[in-house]
């Protein structure tokens, strides 16, 4: 969490890290139908704390920080397709 809220902004690279780790794996995930739990609590803190919000962000910041949850969280959600 240190490294994506670098100097009370968004780290975009880091969430890119995250964003493919969490692309790469999603397949697989679907077809076993499980996330391993160290993934599972990791991307569950994760949106937990982004959503939580920071009040030194901007506004610019705290709109991308929105739609970075709103990206997990449709991640998460094409597991059930």
């Amino acid at each position: 969490m240190a490294e994506l809220r670098y100097y009370n902004s968004f780290n975009e690279r880091t969430f890119a890290e995250i964003i493919n780790y969490i692309g790469e794996h999603l397949a697989e995930w679907r077809m076993n139908s499980f996330i391993p739990v160290s993934d599972a609590v990791s991307i569950f803190n994760l949106i937990n704390e982004l959503s939580g919000g920071n009040r030194f962000w901007n506004e610019e910041v705290t709109r991308r920080v929105e739609d970075a949850v709103l990206e997990l969280q449709e991640m998460i959600n094409s597991l059930e397709e």
